[in-house]
C-alpha cells in the first residue's frame, strides 16, 4: 500500500485517529490530530501537540486553523523547501 510504497500519507483534524489510527498506520509514529481525538490513538502512537507533525512519509495536522501550514508541509515533502517558501510568501503567511 501506499505506506509501504513509503509514499506521502497526509490526514489532518480527526482524520489521523479516524481513518489512519484504526489501520495501524500510525503505530511507532508520531503523531497529531484535532485536540481530544487522540484518546482513539494507541498506546503505539506518539501523540504531539504540535500543529503539524512530519514523521517520515506520514504528515498529520490538527484541524482548519493549521490547514495552511499543513498544505505547506505537503508541498515541502513533494517538491522542497524553496518551493514551500515562495508559496507561502507570495500567500502572504508569516515563517
Amino acid at each position: 500500500g501506499m505506506d509501504s510504497a513509503k509514499k506521502i500519507i497526509a490526514a489532518i483534524c480527526a482524520a489521523p485517529a479516524t481513518v489512519l489510527a484504526p489501520l495501524g498506520i500510525l503505530n511507532f509514529k508520531k503523531a497529531t490530530c484535532y485536540p481530544g481525538c487522540e484518546e482513539k490513538f494507541s498506546d503505539k502512537v506518539s501523540y504531539l501537540k504540535d500543529r503539524v507533525v512530519v514523521d517520515g512519509n506520514l504528515i498529520t495536522s490538527q484541524g482548519p486553523g493549521t490547514a495552511l501550514e499543513f498544505a505547506l508541509a505537503i508541498v515541502r515533502e513533494l517538491i522542497g523547501e524553496e518551493m514551500a517558501n515562495k508559496i507561502r510568501e507570495a500567500m502572504l503567511i508569516k515563517a
